[in-house]
């Protein structure tokens, strides 16, 4: 008993600070600027997976042309 009295005091007491919640308006800020600080890096990311993707697609396209051109000799 008396150990949870004294971490509900603790936990009450904390570091002296009140708890205040953040307004819509707060909110929507913090969500903005992360959107923003993350958005450059997920569309680079996005942006090399798809070349990644394109120049595959291409060189398997070259290759089963040159095997076709082998192919016809």
């Amino acid at each position: 008993m008396l150990p949870a009295v004294v971490f509900s005091a603790i936990t009450l007491v904390g570091c002296g600070e009140k708890f205040t919640p953040m307004t819509e308006a707060e909110i929507n800020t913090k969500v903005d600027s992360l959107f923003e600080a993350q958005k450059d890096a997920k569309l680079q990311e996005l942006r090399t997976a798809c070349q990644s993707g394109a120049d595959a697609q291409a060189t398997a396209k070259f290759e089963a042309m040159k095997e076709e051109a082998v192919a016809k000799k």
